[in-house]
């Protein structure tokens, strides 16, 4: 069915990572065909969020996402997959949208955004001429390379991707940012344009003075979940709309406001400041008839305490900051719990004493110590699941291959254990590596270098420089990551790819292997020039540190299970 709502039904989205901490909670919200909706509210509090999770770039950990009577997500063989019907009914820009460009000219990437339409070649020419013309961009710039265009023509170009494509419903993340007051109005032309032909948009945004006028509906994010929703018109004559919010939550933290909202009587997502007023002078009112009695004295002051502490938590969650409890930590995760000299010491020791086990017997051995030993960092291994995987089955693949015999053509199982042993070791100590990263910061690692092996520099050994290497190495690693995801969920919001978010296409590896060693090549460029303005390559004179490693308790504890297990596995092998 053409035209249709988005209806989201109770749905959750969790952070990737070890906390899985929730990034959007029930939320209950019904985006109707025919309209614009804009999403306000403070940095970090899900608006982007949103938008990916209703273009299928996230998966939800509950809940349902419909476009009409269609599903986002259907089942597949093993698990579910995005509906291309509905992707294809929707197109995303997303703030880092002009990033995305690989192709040599603006006409090979318009030309890529139509690619999963199936649209032919004569269809094609004029889609993409009435794209560019709506987006305000001359058909001169169709043989340029994207990258030379200005900052603000590659935002249209962005738009201009979309527009070819004629989608059902928009979905823009800040789209008039880097814009000047000329592309804002082509942008609210196209909007309005948009809404004419009966068809929607949500529009996450901070710029309520360009695009209010335009919208149908406004919703408020909090804390990943829509807090309110009310006609633009109510919100258009709101004119304390911002403050307010920013002024509900500081009294709430000073539990000068219980921890509901007030409601609002004026159909705004917001109570006026009469209300607000009203509402505070209700709490005096409650908290002066309680502290009459001294009777209740001791109740009113606990319930001070809870209300504050409830509104501060509340507080928290809106700003996207969770306090932690110490008791629901099972697992260990802090960066500065150990000293990373610690942890190398007791890698270095574990991975030598894994290798130097000969018989299988001695590697299933030391493969139940590296079980036990990883359960207090479980979490942290599991991010790699998926690298673990598929080392496994290269394993089994070279397990294979080295058993095989030609002549006559039988399995040697006494050929394929010397692989199987072999690898099977180095897995054991990549497994017991992986939670590296996250337990030491670069600057910890660096600082414990120079703490070690500082005193080499009489010697005129480039100690400081060696270090400053390792720790970018370390710096580097989680940033090619990060970049590498970001790029594969462009590829997926302009490939329209029924794979899951975080698995990429073979077919979209090409469109997306280009900017992404661009990308890096960039940040590494950056990063240069942040070193030299640090004042890093010049000679160094009585350098100060702002703090130094020393061992504590948690680091000799490490180094004393580091060397009982060690031990453990010499003995068994020097046993066998």
């Amino acid at each position: 069915m053409l035209n249709a709502d988005w209806r989201l039904d109770k749905v959750s989205v969790n952070a990737d990572g070890n906390d899985g901490k929730p990034l959007l909670k029930d939320i209950d919200m019904t985006f109707k065909v025919g309209e614009i909706t804009l999403l306000i509210g403070h940095n970090g509090a899900g608006k982007s969020t949103l938008l990916e999770t209703m273009a299928g770039l996230r998966t939800i950990a509950a809940g349902e996402i419909r476009l009409g009577d269609e599903p986002l997500w259907i089942q597949g063989k093993r698990k579910k997959r995005l509906n291309q019907n509905v992707a294809l009914r929707l197109g995303i820009a997303m703030q880092s949208s002009e990033s995305q460009w690989f192709a040599p000219t603006v006409r090979e990437e318009l030309l890529y955004s139509l690619k999963p339409y199936g649209v032919l070649k004569e269809q094609s020419s004029s889609r993409i001429a009435q794209a560019l013309n709506e987006a305000g961009l001359p058909l001169e710039l169709l043989e340029r390379d994207p990258w030379t265009l200005s900052g603000g023509q590659q935002r249209r170009l962005s738009l201009a991707c979309l527009l070819a494509c004629e989608p059902e419903w928009l979905l823009l993340d800040e789209p008039t940012a880097g814009l000047d007051a000329v592309g804002i109005r082509r942008l609210c032309a196209v909007l309005e344009a948009h809404r004419a032909a009966g068809r929607g948009a949500v529009v996450a945004t901070h710029d309520l003075d360009a695009l209010l006028p335009l919208a149908d509906t406004v919703a408020v994010v909090s804390g990943g979940t829509v807090r309110a929703a009310a006609s633009a018109a109510a919100v258009a004559e709101a004119a304390e709309a911002p403050q307010a919010l920013r002024a509900l939550a500081a009294l709430r933290a000073e539990a000068a406001l219980p921890p509901g909202v007030p409601a609002p009587g004026s159909g705004a997502p917001w109570p006026t400041p009469r209300e607000t007023a009203a509402a505070i002078a209700a709490q005096l009112k409650l908290r002066k008839d309680h502290s009459s009695s001294e009777a209740h004295a001791g109740d009113v002051c606990q319930q001070q305490a809870q209300t504050k502490q409830t509104a501060a938590a509340r507080l928290n969650e809106q700003n996207n900051f969770p306090i932690e409890r110490s008791n629901q930590r099972t697992t260990i995760s802090r960066n500065d719990q150990f000293d990373p000299r610690a942890l190398v010491l007791v890698y270095l020791f574990l991975a030598a004493c894994i290798l130097a086990q000969k018989t299988m017997l001695e590697v299933v051995v030391a493969t139940s110590v590296t079980a036990v030993l990883s359960i207090p960092f479980r979490a942290l291994i599991w991010q790699w699941i998926r690298v673990i995987r598929a080392y496994a089955i290269m394993i089994i693949v070279f397990c294979i291959i080295g058993g095989i015999e030609l002549n006559p053509f039988t399995f040697d199982v006494e050929k394929a254990w010397p692989v199987a042993m072999r690898f099977g070791k180095l897995m054991l100590v990549m497994v017991l590596g992986m939670p590296m990263l996250k337990l030491m910061t670069p600057y910890r690692l660096q600082r414990s270098i120079e703490q070690t092996f500082g005193w080499l520099e009489r010697l005129k050994l480039p100690i400081h420089s060696f270090a400053l290497i390792v720790t970018l190495i370390f710096r580097f690693i989680p940033l090619l990551t990060g970049e590498w995801e970001r790029f594969a969920k462009l590829a997926h919001a302009r490939g329209k790819a029924a794979a899951p978010p975080k698995s990429v296409p073979i077919k979209q590896i090409i469109p997306i292997l280009i900017p992404y060693v661009r990308s890096i090549l960039r940040l590494a460029e950056q990063m240069a020039d942040a070193l030299e303005a640090r004042g890093f390559g010049y000679a160094r004179r009585n350098p100060v540190y702002a703090f130094r490693l020393t061992f504590q308790k948690a680091d000799a504890v490490l180094i004393s299970i580091g060397i009982a297990s060690g031990s453990l596995l010499l003995i068994v092998a020097y046993l066998l």
